[in-house]
């Protein structure tokens, strides 16, 4: 796991997903001060307006559960609603949970298919950006609801779910050239694009999609050029509730 986190930290400076200045995570997602993003976190704000609304909607929602929070831009927004949050990641640098200062936040180091909480502590898990990372997609919405309270909702938002699995299998062989190119072939081991069967699969949640997300105007136009007409990823916002 050190591997991982040394390696995926180094890429998301080279990448622009990480900033020395302390004012980044601060703004997300409303502002990417390294002006390199600009795309990705305009979907992401969209997205986190959304959650928001759909939290507000939701009763007696208290204890919140961030899941892969990286510097935690999420958990430090939500702490301000005035909702309990704990932010959890396996990263505990700068770009991770070390990046956090919020002392409204509680900061758990942990692993998507390895919560380390008790059964029904929490009313809500988010998992923004995360869950494509898991080994063990099942193993960790497992995970999300044994931590969920009595009818707990999961959300998830900004992973890329695909029409099926050939388009799964497409998108995972260009991220393995991806780390590959940048020296970091392992990295792929744990990038798994989801499909929706994926996540319907186990059975666990009932989903209602708040947004069905898009493809960017880039990645269709690469895809276009490189002769594949079938769709693209998909980075949707779904509520599920704990079945």
């Amino acid at each position: 796991m050190w591997q991982f986190v040394h390696d995926y930290r180094r890429l998301r400076f080279a990448e622009g997903f990480a900033s020395d200045d302390p004012s980044f995570a601060r703004r997300l997602p409303f502002r990417d001060v390294t002006g390199r993003n600009v795309a990705a976190w305009r979907l992401r704000a969209f997205h986190y307006v959304l959650l928001r609304a759909g939290l507000g909607l939701l009763p007696h929602v208290r204890d919140v559960l961030d899941v892969g929070a990286g510097n935690g831009w999420l958990a430090r927004r939500l702490a301000a609603a005035r909702y309990r949050v704990t932010a959890l990641d396996v990263d505990a640098t700068d770009t991770g949970l070390g990046g956090l200062d919020d002392p409204r936040v509680k900061r758990v180091r942990g692993e998507l298919e390895a919560l380390p909480f008790g059964a029904a502590t929490f009313d809500v898990v988010i998992v923004a950006a995360a869950l494509h990372y898991a080994l063990d997609v099942h193993r960790a919405l497992a995970e999300c609801a044994r931590v969920l309270r009595p009818g707990g909702v999961l959300v998830i938002a900004d992973s890329p779910v695909y029409a099926d699995g050939v388009a799964r299998h497409r998108a995972w062989q260009r991220t393995l050239d991806h780390y590959t190119a940048a020296g970091a072939r392992h990295l792929a081991r744990r990038y798994r694009g989801l499909t929706r069967a994926d996540l319907e699969g186990p059975a666990l949640f009932r989903f209602v999609t708040l947004s069905p997300g898009f493809e960017s105007f880039r990645s269709a136009l690469g895809r276009l050029r490189r002769g594949r007409r079938e769709g693209g990823p998909r980075l949707p916002v779904l509520f599920g509730w704990k079945r």
